[in-house]
């Protein structure tokens, strides 16, 4: 029986990596092809920047309400259901113009909501032993399967089109929609609702007003703010205050997306050791403090410090994630943790290249941005040795 319960344990980790493998992807398989499908939708820049930040926006509105479809149909389901809908969203948006592109692109969005609220929960129901691991691996996928789209639509869409380019990607939701529901039908639904989970208990319900719930949502959001900041305008940095061209500045930002899978393995490493994540979070915010200080005092060492970003911004998010898993008492307190760090985490998450970009534009230089920057990751650092400590939210 043990070994059964391994094996099945097994396949669901392969499922739970897959389903995280299409929760960035077709966003990130927007960048390659930009330019072609601007030019053939005729579309304005702002409608083009929808495309990414429209499923930003997602993430943070609609949480609560992932959260409470897990409650109503089960984890596995609404799973199920979140990568069915990534498969169909991702066909839709290439079906026609600017319309149909941003529906198809709202429903990726959406669905892609339901995997980043409910997997924490599926770590939490069955790798609790090893949920700081499991969720490094699993952040640790987040990044590969960006990588992973970044480098092959291009190729693709070269031979066959942007539309082609973009909708490939569906059949990677397929396939893990097929291993999700192989891992999950033999064994027992992790973190599915039992009869007296349809109401929240008075511990799970006070989340909202927990402070260490509230450190873990700040950890998220000051996370979020940096890495979408530094994913927006590191270009732009890099081609004003080092001297790259532009095309040495956007492999400059290749190269950080691509170190977040490395940065994000490290933290497993750190977790197993660590009874509490207070000197971590510190680590891992000081290196962030780092990043946008040596660019503004030192922009000619911006390979240290584009590298330095890289790592910390994988070992950021795989550090918040995982003190989701590990500060909820159970699956039921996890969900609504989860609930509760995206709608805050990723709110401000879309809105931190615009308070960069106004600030830039304000100033017409990047040493007000940078500087804001630097408070950023201190806050961060407030945030994580308070969602450091080792207690339960929800009990």
């Amino acid at each position: 029986m043990d070994g059964e319960a391994g094996r099945g344990n097994g396949l669901l980790l392969v499922a739970v990596l897959l389903a995280a493998l299409n929760l960035r992807g077709a966003i990130a398989a927007v960048a390659p092809v930009l330019p072609e499908l601007r030019a053939e939708l005729g579309l304005t820049p702002t409608t083009a920047g929808l495309l990414t930040t429209l499923p930003v926006l997602c993430f943070a509105a609609l949480a609560p309400a992932a959260a409470w479809l897990g409650r109503v149909v089960g984890t596995r389901t609404a799973v199920l259901a979140g990568l069915v809908a990534i498969a169909v969203g991702s066909v839709v948006r290439v079906l026609g113009g600017p319309v149909v592109l941003l529906a198809g692109t709202f429903v990726v969005g959406a669905a892609m909501t339901v995997g980043n609220v409910l997997l924490p929960v599926v770590v939490k129901a069955r790798f609790a032993a090893r949920a700081g691991t499991v969720t490094g691996l699993y952040t640790g996928t987040l990044a590969g399967g960006a990588g992973l789209t970044i480098a092959l639509t291009a190729p693709v869409a070269a031979v066959w089109g942007w539309r082609t380019g973009l909708g490939v990607w569906s059949l990677l939701a397929v396939v893990s929609a097929a291993v999700w529901l192989a891992a999950t039908g033999r064994f027992p639904p992790p973190g599915d609702p039992r009869p007296d989970d349809r109401a929240a208990g008075p511990g799970v319900a006070s989340v909202w007003r927990s402070p260490v719930a509230w450190a873990a949502s700040v950890v998220l959001a000051t996370q979020s703010v940096l890495y979408y900041a530094f994913t927006t305008w590191l270009p732009s940095v890099l081609v004003e205050d080092a001297g790259l061209g532009l095309s040495a500045a956007a492999a400059a930002a290749s190269v950080f997306q691509l170190l977040g899978i490395p940065g994000a393995l490290l933290v497993p490493l750190a977790l197993a050791r660590l009874r509490a994540q207070r000197g971590l979070a510190l680590g891992v915010a000081t290196a962030w403090a780092l990043t946008p200080l040596g660019l503004l005092l030192q922009p000619g060492l911006w390979p240290v410090w584009v590298g330095l970003g890289g790592l910390v911004q994988g070992a950021g998010i795989s550090l918040a994630f995982a003190l989701v898993a590990l500060r909820g008492a159970d699956e039921d307190a996890v969900r609504r943790l989860s609930a509760m760090t995206q709608l805050v985490g990723y709110a401000l998450g879309a809105v931190g290249p615009l308070v960069v970009g106004a600030l830039y534009a304000a100033t017409g230089s990047w040493s007000a941005p940078l500087a804001l920057l630097v408070l950023v990751a201190a806050v961060q650092a407030v945030a994580g040795t308070v969602a450091g400590r080792p207690v339960l939210v929800g009990r």
